[in-house]
């Protein structure tokens, strides 16, 4: 199901968005429609804006572990930056990220309970194309969702 919202909820300041890169609307499609085919828990997947998109949000009908609900939302830009947000109502919170951030790798993981800005992990994934990475994410929800435990992870070997 797609469910395109309006207006922008999640516009970025200009000083962040200059950083992260305009955002890529075609590549929040390609993820919205691969999160849809792929993932028997997502609900919706909408974009904040659908003529001016800048965060593609993913409604779970179940967490990790105690949580009952989750959102996944992402962030894609054209300089092939991105971020994916994990939050659930339990308050736990993880990203996956990828782009320029002072000391730390490009590639980046922000571990639970509050995916802090720092300090910030090595992310386990490598792969850069859209689908492949929105696999991988998909991969590491479902291994946390399965094991009831954020509890590794990051600790995969380039998923997906």
């Amino acid at each position: 199901m797609t469910n395109d919202k309006t207006p922008s909820q999640h516009s970025q300041p200009v000083e962040q968005s200059e950083v992260f890169g305009p955002i890529d609307a075609g590549a929040l499609r390609e993820i919205r429609d691969l999160i849809l085919e792929q993932e028997p828990l997502a609900e919706t997947a909408s974009l904040d804006d659908p003529l001016n998109p800048q965060t593609l949000s993913v409604e779970l009908s179940d967490g990790v572990g105690a949580a009952s609900t989750a959102r996944i939302d992402i962030r894609w830009s054209l300089t092939e930056n991105y971020a994916i947000h994990y939050t659930d109502d339990r308050h736990q919170n993880f990203r996956f990220d990828c782009h320029p951030k002072p000391d730390a790798p490009r590639r980046h993981f922000h571990p639970p309970p509050d995916a802090p800005s720092r300090p910030v992990e090595k992310s386990c994934i490598a792969v850069s194309e859209t689908g492949l990475v929105t696999r991988a994410i998909l991969q590491r929800w479902r291994y946390a969702y399965a094991h009831e435990t954020f509890e590794g992870i990051n600790d995969a070997e380039n998923p997906p």
